[in-house]
């Protein structure tokens, strides 16, 4: 995973070591390890945010995802999820802009609604912008609308 921190000259690939449970930080200038950050037990990929200042790592065995901040190279978060969480090294993207607004008690039926209309169903609307089922979609909007 390519990870360059918002600084075209200082580029970084961020691998997983699932045996020894960390992450190495290659740096593309000199092919070098630059540093060896602990995640979680058995790392199996890793997902890098659009600016680069964070790196998410999916722990299979330990069922959480370490931040990791890409500036000094430190965990500063874990975060718990499902059972045996794997990443493939998808770009994270800026979460997606619904119709409502936050805070607005409407705010999640505006969403629903508008979504419905353009893409002629929940389920269509879930299936065109990549959610695995419209659930997931309904989850999304809730969280969107801070609900």
């Amino acid at each position: 995973m390519r990870e360059d921190g918002g600084d075209p000259g200082r580029g970084g690939v961020y691998v997983a070591n699932t045996i020894s449970s960390t992450v190495s930080v290659i740096d593309t200038a000199t092919n070098t390890v630059v540093a060896t950050v602990p995640v979680g037990f058995v790392p199996v990929g890793i997902a890098a945010t659009p600016d680069g200042r964070k790196v998410y790592v999916a722990n299979y065995e330990s069922n959480t995802v370490s931040v990791i901040d890409t500036a000094q190279n430190v965990v500063t978060a874990t975060i718990p999820v499902g059972s045996n969480p794997y990443a493939f090294g998808v770009f994270i993207q800026q979460p997606l802009k619904f119709a409502g607004t936050p805070g607005k008690p409407n705010c999640y039926g505006q969403s629903v609604s508008a979504l419905t209309r353009q893409y002629g169903g929940l389920s269509s609307a879930a299936t065109a912008l990549r959610f695995s089922d419209a659930k997931a979609l309904q989850e999304a909007i809730l969280t969107f609308c801070g609900g």
